[in-house]
């Protein structure tokens, strides 16, 4: 995996996609430091189109997320995280995100707006 600092620059699509998912994610459970997030029939239909890409790819990314746990079968994303460094009403927010506005939301966290999610840097660079 590449440092943070070697992720290309986002383009709009990368933006777009990302909040493409954005509304298939429903937090189900939330104690700070730990959610649950219920991935949507919607998340798993993207992700057959994108057979190289995992929504747990750029929360890893995150600065202050400390853990994840992935249950395809169970459709559930479990994500452990340093509340000192995300705030936890912040992932609302997150799930809330358009396009226009996800680059701010991601700043908030410490990851720079013009970096794109490691997932998408991924298929960009497959098509380059």
């Amino acid at each position: 995996m590449s440092a943070p600092n070697s992720i290309p620059a986002a383009t709009a699509d990368d933006w777009s996609r990302l909040a493409e998912l954005l509304p298939h994610l429903r937090i189900v459970h939330h104690v700070r430091g730990r959610l649950r997030l219920r991935l949507g029939a919607g998340v798993l239909e993207l992700l057959a189109q994108w057979p190289d890409v995992a929504p747990d790819d750029w929360l890893a990314r995150l600065p202050g997320v400390t853990a994840l746990q992935m249950n395809r079968l169970a459709a559930s994303l479990v994500v452990e995280y340093d509340p000192r460094r995300i705030p936890p009403q912040w992932w609302e927010r997150l799930l809330r995100a358009q396009s226009g506005t996800l680059p701010a939301v991601l700043a908030e966290v410490d990851l720079p707006a013009g970096h794109a999610p490691y997932m998408f840097s991924r298929l960009e660079g497959a098509s380059a």
